[in-house]
């Protein structure tokens, strides 16, 4: 007679220690927040270019920009347009690396702007995306001369919209204003949370080291349609030797 009280008093034992464990109690109780990994380690993340947003699962194709659709990590998706209208700019956007037939060192094309490979990817949060052109009637000379009317404080809130080859419409808002720079260091320093986009131009003619850069930060992200994401572009040498 004592063998099915044993084997009741096993069973409470049982379900008591179930209950403790799914209610986080119990001297030995580990509670699953500290069986599970609370994301990738820093090491880790400092050897990447960090995402928009931590996912929760690595079998995710795409993370979330700070609104909007998902944004594609794809090594293929860069700039493919920049427009702002208040400005009449719109131009097809090309690698950096770029050359035309015949002419292969004329360099930056015209009647296109180019992004440097080096800061390619837009949309990304804690990293730039680097777009640049000529200061000429129908590219970004428009750009150039309203930074020449009061150090360029008319452009501080504007928008710029670049779109990918993605399809995707990244919105930025311009911050800063940086006339006669010499360097890229607008480019680092990028908060984790954030997203950056330098748009550069010249300031004199060929041959002028200092640069019009004006520094703008990510604020949207929208679908967009392949024929707004992916204009002709003509790229054409500038000069001619």
């Amino acid at each position: 007679m004592s063998t099915p009280n044993r084997a009741s008093q096993v069973i409470v034992t049982a379900l008591v220690a179930i209950t403790l464990a799914a209610c986080g109690g119990g001297a030995g109780a580990t509670s699953l927040a500290a069986q599970t990994p609370q994301g990738t380690p820093a090491g880790a993340l400092a050897t990447q270019l960090p995402t928009a947003t931590v996912m929760t699962t690595s079998a995710s194709p795409a993370s979330m920009g700070p609104s909007g659709p998902p944004v594609s990590n794809r090594p293929t998706d860069v700039p493919s347009r920049v427009v702002m209208p208040d400005l009449r700019i719109d131009l097809p956007v090309i690698s950096g690396d770029a050359t035309v037939p015949g002419n292969p060192a004329d360099y930056p094309l015209c009647d296109v702007a180019q992004y440097l490979t080096t800061f390619p990817y837009p949309g990304r949060l804690g990293a730039t995306t680097w777009i640049y052109g000529h200061a000429r009637e129908g590219m970004l000379l428009e750009l150039l001369l309203a930074s020449e009317r009061a150090d360029g404080a008319e452009l501080i809130g504007a928008m710029v919209d670049v779109y990918s080859t993605a399809n995707i419409r990244y919105r930025y808002r311009i911050s800063e204003v940086l006339r006669h720079a010499t360097d890229r260091s607008a480019a680092q320093g990028v908060p984790p949370d954030q997203g950056r986009l330098i748009l550069q131009t010249s300031e004199g003619p060929r041959g002028t080291v200092p640069k019009l850069q004006v520094v703008a930060g990510l604020v949207e992200t929208l679908a967009a349609s392949p024929e707004e994401s992916r204009p002709s572009a003509a790229p054409r040498g500038c000069f001619v030797e």
